[in-house]
């Protein structure tokens, strides 16, 4: 019993990790309530971000997040964030998780255009999940189309999990005692969050010792049945505003997601 219980648990970390990643776009100065100008508008060069989760000693997780410049299928400018999630090494023999996300975002108002998740996984005791949603906003009349035909009405300003990293890496800034309020929707359910921020110091794997922004929120987890946890963001508190780590705080454990590279073309 206490070997099947160590791997339902591991089990349901690489679930709540996996879902829980896509909203590292709950990064700094994601509130609604500002757009500013960026230097990176008119630099912007093609980013990769790649993380790595541990858990009981074990690497349990690999997340790739990719950001470029692309039109969308109307012609219009904008940028395209991409997001891969899976698991790696001894975690498949349990659970095994291959997830997508992408979304486009319109480049004049950093909203979001069209999200897409493709959910494909299987655990022993989770169970198998495999499905494509597709969501297409239209921000001039406050609504999304889910899959091609249910619409939902949303607060003017909702965005989805990824476009929420466009808005903070492109537009927005972000300083310390700042309490961001933001809407998103995934598909699933609308979503009110609030991030409380602080600045700290801390030890990276990344690049050392850095000065950043934390942004703290309790967070509800579909995944595990609404049950509540905590999600922190550093970022680095400069120009870049890189996201060197992600911490989940879940009921059934803590995860921590560290930056291990940043390419630039």
């Amino acid at each position: 019993m206490a070997y099947r219980k160590e791997y339902m648990t591991k089990s349901c970390i690489c679930i709540a990790t996996g879902v829980a990643l896509i909203f590292i776009g709950w990064s700094p100065a994601l509130g609604q309530k500002r757009e500013t100008a960026s230097p990176e508008r008119a630099l912007f060069r093609k980013k990769q971000f790649t993380y790595g989760a541990e858990k009981f000693g074990l690497r349990i997780l690999e997340a790739v997040i990719t950001l470029e410049k692309a039109q969308s299928e109307e012609g219009k400018e904008g940028y395209l964030v991409q997001a891969r999630v899976e698991t790696t090494g001894v975690t498949n023999w349990f659970f095994r998780m291959h997830n997508r996300f992408h979304s486009r975002v319109d480049a004049l108002n950093l909203s979001p255009l069209r999200y897409v998740k493709e959910i494909n996984q299987k655990g022993i005791f989770s169970g198998e999940k495999q499905y494509t949603s597709v969501l297409t906003f239209n921000q001039g009349d406050n609504r999304v189309m889910v899959d091609g035909s249910k619409i939902i009405a949303v607060p003017p300003g909702t965005q989805d999990p990824l476009s929420f990293f466009v808005k903070y890496y492109i537009g927005e800034e972000i300083k310390p005692g700042e309490a961001i309020r933001m809407t998103i929707y995934d598909g699933i359910k609308l979503r009110q969050v609030i991030f409380k921020t602080k600045g700290e110091s801390i030890d990276t794997q990344w690049c050392g010792q850095v000065e950043v922004v934390c942004l703290e929120s309790k967070v509800p987890f579909s995944s595990l049945g609404e049950r509540e946890g905590i999600i922190k963001i550093w970022c680095t508190r400069d120009r870049r505003k890189v996201p060197v780590r992600i911490g989940l705080d879940l009921p059934i454990g803590m995860v921590r997601f560290e930056l291990e590279s940043l390419e630039e073309w």
